[in-house]
Order: structure tokens, then C-alpha cells, then sequence
């Protein structure tokens, strides 16, 4: 399998933008967004002419439905990034979206073998993960340091899924958050802790307002995460 050697580099982004720039046009396409958590990049990718189905076992089955948005539409489902009631070759692309490294280290393998299943012969793999660097990474690292997984991620990635497709290009970008306080930062925080293990009490110690002055006094409160994409193009013996 060929791969690019160094990252293409898409600057400071968004998710959303990133992915429209790597994926083919949109329009008319069927995505399966396993992770999908709030529906967030179901619904963009929807407004951009995507049929988008998402999994995440955090999803509220009352969502089950098609929801015309924009040029497409979107529907959220309960369910786990292993096992899909999705029939095989249905997708044009399947997404993971920062959430590759929350699928436990045992089922990682089965999560990108249940990719490749729901992959048209022609379909792409398009995995989107944060790089445990920057000032997230600074701040955040006390109570919620995720460096193991996402390095097991990427090693999965390697094992399971290069192996399938002919080619793999990779990407690079940074996606920009601006905190105006401490305050926004927290609050920023417990949005994601639904999907994590930590608490307001670790978010708010003493030690994470420490660590968030500091780098906002670097940063003039700028956090760029550090974003890498694997993009995986076509089955092997694909026709």
C-alpha cells in the first residue's frame, strides 16, 4: 500500500472544512459517522447534500429518524462502532471523528474490520484524531490525559485497517478554539464530559486554572489543537 510521506498540511481549520476538503463532493453520498456523539458533524455534512448516519452508544433512540437538513439529511442511532445494523458495501466514506481512541483497545479491530464491511468497494476510510500535543493537551493532561489512546489508535490504524486499502493519504490541520476566561475553558470542558471520566471538581482545581493562565498568557488565550487524518482510498481488488 502507498501513503504519503509527510502530512498534507490543510493550516488552521475546522473539522467540518477538513473533512469537505479531503473527501470527494458530498452531494448525493451516504456516510456512516461511527463515534458520532451530538450529531454535530452529521448534521454539516448533511447541510452539505450527504445522506449521514450516525452511531454512538450515547445517542437517545427517541433519534432514530431521518431528519431532512439542507441538501441532505441526517439520522442519529444508538450503537456501538463494532456492530451496525448497516448492510455490507452501503457507504460511499465511514467517519471516525475524534473518536477512534475512545473505542476500547480489544474492539479495535473489530470497529475497523466493521468499517471496511460497510464500505463500498470504492469507498473511503476517513479517520479524524487530535494529536496529544498543544495547549489542550497542557492544560487538560491532569484530569484527562488520553495519550495512551490515541497512540493505540494509531497503532490499530496500522494493523487493521492500512492492510485493507490500496492507497492511505494523511493530512494535518489545527482546529482553533479562543477562551476568553478560565470560565470558558471550563465550561468548554464539561461539554465533553458525557463521553469521558472526569468531573467539575478535576476541571476546576486549582492546579488546570494554573496550567490554563499560564498558556493563555502564551497564547493570548488561542488554543490550536493538533489534528491528524488518515484517509484510506479503496478496498483492495476493488474494480
Amino acid at each position: 500500500m502507498s501513503s504519503e510521506t509527510s502530512p498534507v498540511d490543510l493550516g488552521v481549520i475546522s473539522r467540518i472544512d477538513a473533512l469537505a476538503a479531503v473527501l470527494p463532493p458530498l452531494e448525493g453520498a451516504y456516510v456512516v459517522d461511527l463515534g458520532c456523539g451530538e450529531g454535530q458533524v452529521a448534521r454539516e455534512l448533511a447541510a452539505r447534500g450527504a445522506r449521514v448516519c450516525g452511531y454512538d452508544p450515547f445517542i437517545d433512540e427517541a433519534a432514530d429518524t431521518w431528519t431532512p437538513h439542507g441538501a441532505g439529511a441526517f439520522r442519529l442511532r444508538r450503537g456501538r462502532a463494532e456492530t451496525t445494523p448497516e448492510p455490507d458495501g452501503c457507504a460511499d466514506a465511514v467517519l471516525f471523528v475524534y473518536s477512534l481512541h475512545h473505542v476500547p483497545r480489544a474492539q479495535l479491530g473489530a470497529a475497523l474490520g466493521e468499517a471496511c464491511r460497510l464500505l463500498k468497494p470504492t469507498g473511503r476510510l476517513c479517520v479524524v484524531e487530535p494529536v496529544a500535543a498543544g495547549p489542550m493537551q497542557y492544560v487538560s493532561a491532569p484530569y484527562h490525559d488520553e495519550t495512551v489512546v490515541r497512540d493505540d489508535a494509531q497503532a490499530a490504524l496500522v494493523t487493521f485497517a492500512a492492510p485493507a486499502f490500496a492507497t492511505e493519504t494523511r493530512f494535518s490541520f489545527a482546529e482553533r478554539t479562543i477562551f476568553a476566561d478560565f470560565s470558558s475553558f471550563a465550561q468548554r470542558a464539561m461539554q465533553g464530559a458525557r463521553f469521558n471520566d472526569y468531573s467539575a471538581e478535576q476541571v476546576n482545581s486549582p492546579q488546570i486554572k494554573q496550567r490554563f493562565d499560564e498558556m493563555a498568557a502564551k497564547t493570548g488565550g488561542v488554543f490550536d489543537q493538533p489534528v491528524r487524518i488518515n484517509l484510506f482510498n479503496a478496498m483492495r481488488g476493488a474494480h
